[in-house]
């Protein structure tokens, strides 16, 4: 019988400073492509149909931005489009119904506690891949504070961090659960997984594509397993079309077709060392942390977990490089890989397994800081979807510290302290139930976490472990 997790003040005092992070930084608001996903559950939950005329309106009159093909153009059903995949939908549907029980109107449709309740959901399920990501580091490394390390520098440090807080009505967070889920499962059930593990992990699959169509081809990763499970592999294909399922039909109605066109790919002219390297948004310059995590990554011994990291970087630079709009727009950093978040917390407690804790304090903090101050440079300096150049990046980045109080955007704070500097009404009620709301979300992402097994390590097999180096006067020590 497992003991249960237990409570010690190191967790007190991290899950506060998560909470109180979050009440300072968190906006329930719905924007851009994350109209698309919301749009969802208003049209289907409420009207009972997918006819997006009156979410899309509804959007526009509450001055909302939205992604401008939504809005004009019409398939041959004569049905307005959703170029998005209706996976954050259902995964929030649940919280989208509690909180019709509130207003069971559905109206305003585009505003507290749909929204509210809508990006809640998305946040907490961005939480639960870090506690995921958390319990596989730890059974990779067999070093609790290490992975810990490594959740905390893949949540600050990458572009995670602003599709957490800043803008969680868009996909990434669920894109990051779903992706953890599938690889978390797939590398601990590797040669002894059952039949109803390869059809959960085929249902996990089909989840990730119906999340985000670029995450679908992760599921490859099950084909290493090839050479050993042979036709077993074949198990996959029922959950995968199962999961995928929803998609198939919400599609059928809207484009009345099983499998619509959408924007296509040109491996030809690719972008592929802007992705990494470019001054707008690649993925090393602007979150340099997930240079240290790929780096990291190859510390580790299992090499089918190597080789998995390889082929999902691989396929998600292909296919991001192709993309017309290889750079995500105006966005934060290079959101298209997100999805990798597992890999990158791996990563990153392989480097804090051979590193001294107060220097991967130091090198957190210093990281951290720069992705914030790039939020600023992004959201206040830089302003529309143009490339600042290498120079321009960094003078901005400068000219982004006297913005650094915008950095407190979080309701809970505007509505409970910032009212009358912001020369607002205040709102005791929803920044209180607001703030309970968002610790409940840390309490439910530590007790998948730690929950089962206290803070104590899952004890890798002996070829899964990281390899230390000696430290300096002991035997066998490189000098």
């Amino acid at each position: 019988m497992k003991k249960p997790a237990r409570l010690r003040l190191p967790h007190v005092l991290l899950a506060a400073a998560a909470v109180l992070f979050l009440a300072l930084t968190f906006k329930p608001a719905v924007s851009g492509d994350g109209v698309g996903y919301f749009s969802y559950l208003h049209s289907v939950i409420v009207d009972r149909d997918l006819d997006m005329s009156d979410e899309y309106a509804a959007a526009r009159a509450a001055h909302v931005d939205v992604y401008p093909p939504q809005i004009s153009t019409r398939t041959k059903t004569g049905m307005l489009v959703n170029l998005f995949p209706v996976g954050p939908a259902l995964m929030s549907a649940p919280a989208y119904v509690a909180a019709l029980a509130l207003r069971p109107s559905g109206a305003p449709q585009v505003d507290a506690p749909f929204t509210t309740a809508y990006t809640l959901a998305s946040l907490l399920y961005g939480l639960l891949a870090l506690a995921i990501c958390y319990r596989f580091a730890r059974a990779v490394t067999g070093s609790s504070g290490a992975a810990l390390t490594g959740a905390v520098a893949a949540a600050l440090t990458t572009p995670l961090l602003y599709y957490l807080v800043y803008q969680p009505s868009y996909a990434h967070t669920f894109s990051a659960f779903a992706v953890s889920a599938f690889m978390y499962l797939w590398w601990s059930t590797r040669g002894h997984r059952s039949t109803r593990a390869w059809l959960l992990l085929g249902l996990l699959g089909g989840m990730m594509a119906l999340v985000r169509w670029q995450d679908g081809p992760l599921a490859a990763v099950a084909l290493l397993d090839l050479p050993k499970e042979r036709f077993r592999v074949l198990l996959l294909v029922p959950g995968i079309v199962l999961g995928f399922l929803p998609q198939l039909l919400v599609d059928h109605v809207i484009f009345g077709s099983w499998l619509p066109s959408r924007p296509g790919l040109d491996p030809l002219h690719g972008h592929y060392f802007d992705v990494l390297f470019s001054s707008w948004h690649g993925l090393f310059t602007w979150t340099p942390g997930v240079l240290l995590a790929s780096i990291g990554i190859f510390l580790v011994r299992d090499r089918a977990l190597r080789a998995a990291f390889v082929l999902c970087f691989a396929m998600q630079l292909f296919i991001v490089g192709a993309y017309p709009i290889w750079w995500g727009g105006f966005s934060f950093g290079m959101r298209y890989l997100v999805n990798l978040t597992p890999f990158y917390a791996i990563g990153l407690a392989a480097l804090a397994v051979r590193l001294r804790p107060w220097v991967s304090r130091v090198a957190i903090a210093g990281l951290t800081a720069w992705s914030l101050l790039l939020i600023l440079d992004m959201t206040y300096v830089i302003k529309v979807d143009v490339n600042p150049g290498w120079v321009g990046l960094l003078k901005d980045q400068v000219a982004a510290l006297s913005y650094a109080p915008h950095l407190l955007q979080g309701y809970v704070v505007r509505a409970l302290l910032l009212w009358p500097l912001l020369k607002t009404e205040p709102n005791f009620l929803g920044g209180v139930v607001v703030l309970l709301l968002l610790a409940g979300t840390v309490i439910a992402a530590w007790l998948a976490g730690a929950g089962g097994s206290g803070d104590r390590p899952q004890p890798a097999p002996a070829p899964l472990a990281v390899t230390r180096w000696p430290r300096a006067g002991t035997p066998g020590a490189r000098n």
